[in-house]
């Protein structure tokens, strides 16, 4: 009686396990960061004043003001988050990649630390590009208007969240090659589609530098403009360094020799007589009269 109540398993019984195991391998990944995120919020609470006037440095401020009584704590807890988002982004990305690496084989484990660090170091890159090449630029653009009319007082709550989602914006924008890395070894990104698809890519980054930019100066957005098209060059050099095979299909479709092959057989095709029954006859009646 006990063997007819065995429900047998089966694919799908297989299958619940595997997303069972799944999720408990999402769940320890994402411990794990919040363990490291916590620890990075302990090390910026400590170092928040040093953080809090290197962010005042692009508009040249030596103080901010508050209008609430709660608004100075408010902003170095809001501070020392976003600072310890920073510090854990390499852990985010290596636990979000060791999540991903086994749905693409011996491929993704083998280069594991290569796009981390590479992803790490870009984002850091553009973090520093918005803090030392846009933000001065921007920030002096719109304190600027400051007037016998006007006085510019920034606020803690206008100023920082300012900084801080340019910075976060910068930072992303330069992790397009990383994520072209990852495509291409996936076989998603290949490099003459990155090329086809380039004049499209430019007006995006025209749309991409005036959302971004935290100015609406000419200036600031050539600034953040220029860099995406750097990133967009850098993508498609680095999807041609990874599909050797694809570039070299695409040069041979592309040269002058593969060009001419085509007319040059439809030119042979034409000159060759054609084997016709009424040819056919007439030979074999020369061949008589020869006879």
């Amino acid at each position: 009686m006990a063997g007819r109540l065995r429900i047998p398993v089966g694919p799908r019984d297989e299958a619940r396990m595997t997303l069972i195991e799944h999720l408990e391998e999402f769940r320890s990944r994402l411990f794990r960061v919040a363990i490291a995120f916590v620890l990075a919020c302990i090390g910026t609470w400590i170092f928040r004043r040093q953080i809090f006037d290197w962010l005042l440095e692009p508009a040249n401020l030596d103080r901010l003001t508050f209008m609430g009584p709660a608004q100075g704590l408010m902003t170095d807890v809001k501070l020392s988050l976003f600072a310890a988002f920073l510090v854990t982004i390499p852990v985010v990305i290596y636990q979000a990649w060791m999540f991903v690496a086994p749905a693409v084989g011996e491929v993704g484990r083998a280069f594991t630390y290569v796009i981390v660090t590479l992803s790490s170091l870009l984002f850091l890159a553009g973090v520093a590009f918005g803090y030392y090449a846009v933000l001065p630029v921007g920030l002096q653009f719109l304190l600027g208007y400051e007037s016998e009319r006007f006085e510019a007082l920034p606020t803690a709550d206008t100023y920082l969240p300012f900084i801080t989602r340019t910075l976060l914006a910068a930072g992303i924008v330069f992790e397009l090659p990383a994520a072209t890395y990852v495509g291409a070894k996936l076989g998603l990104v290949t490099a003459p589609t990155l090329r086809r698809f380039r004049k499209h890519a430019l007006i995006v980054n025209a749309v991409l530098a005036a959302a971004l930019t935290p100015s609406p100066d000419p200036f600031s957005m050539v600034l953040m403009a220029i860099p995406l098209a750097i990133m967009y060059e850098l993508s498609i050099i680095i999807a041609r360094f990874v599909n050797p095979m694809v570039a070299h299909e695409e040069a041979m479709e592309s040269s002058p020799l593969s060009d001419r092959l085509p007319e040059e057989d439809e030119a042979a095709a034409e000159d060759e007589p054609e084997d016709r029954p009424e040819t056919r006859r007439d030979d074999e009646r020369a061949q008589e009269r020869d006879l």
